[in-house]
């Protein structure tokens, strides 16, 4: 009986152990993840709006102005504008105009409607639209309105660009992946980053990374209680900026 009992209180004592020595499982890890938005863009092919054909005496333009480019696809590149003429009756409603930036000039046609129509590969920049010359159908007068137009055009985020965020615990984790830039042939590597944290009904800065080659980078910080981040990149003369949507973690 006392040999039993012995036996017994071994067995207890050796579990006792085991679970004492059993170390307790790690917290799960939380992520989440978000993406560049897309900006706004012109459509990408030309949308005519009606032509004014009131009795004149030469053609006219009666509205000209374009709102910002952003750089998204080779080829071709559609500025939002608003483009109208007063064309009378044997002259032709599609004129030619200079297309100029940096030094290089193109000859194009200007459609009325909704957009301008710029090569991609000149790339980011500020373009100048004059010399708006309409031509009567058969050929025997030419007429050039007085008005231009200067548009800027920047170059596009990679819209699979973003940041991912991990935390287990304390610890949380900033992965900025692919933050690049269409400059009209290619994505580059941006030089820079920053992450923001939501205080309040502001978003304020967390901290600017320095990005890799591939426009990545990690950081690690600690903080115990859940936030709002986001990833936001600065609007420059040369970049359109943006931001990712926010993550609660």
């Amino acid at each position: 009986m006392n040999r039993r009992i012995t036996q017994v209180a071994v067995a207890a004592a050796a579990a006792m152990a085991l679970s004492l020595a059993t170390p307790v499982s790690a917290q799960a890890a939380e992520s989440g993840s978000a993406t560049l938005q897309k900006s706004a863009t012109a459509p990408t092919v030309a949308t005519p709006s009606a032509i004014t054909r009131n009795p004149a005496a030469a053609p006219s333009v009666t509205r000209l102005s374009a709102g910002r480019g952003t750089l998204y696809y080779t080829g071709n590149t559609y500025v939002p504008a608003a483009i109208n003429y007063n064309v009378p009756d044997g002259w032709s409603s599609i004129p030619t105009a200079r297309l100029s930036k940096s030094g290089r000039t193109a000859n194009v046609d200007l459609f009325d409607g909704t957009s301008v129509r710029i090569p991609s590969a000149w790339g980011a920049g500020v373009y100048r639209v004059d010399n708006i010359t309409f031509r009567r159908y058969d050929g025997t007068a030419t007429h050039v309105a007085p008005n231009s137009l200067t548009f800027r055009v920047r170059k596009g985020l990679n819209p699979s660009g973003g940041i991912r965020i991990v935390r287990k615990g304390s610890k949380v984790t900033f992965k900025v992946q692919k933050i690049r830039a269409f400059n009209g042939a290619r994505y580059t590597a941006l030089p820079k980053a920053t992450v923001q944290v939501k205080k309040g009904k502001k978003w304020k800065t967390l901290k600017t990374v320095k990005l890799n080659k591939y426009g990545s980078r990690t950081f690690k910080i600690k903080h115990k209680s859940k936030r709002k981040y986001r990833l936001y990149i600065k609007t420059t003369t040369s970049v359109q900026g943006g931001a990712t949507g926010a993550i609660r973690i």
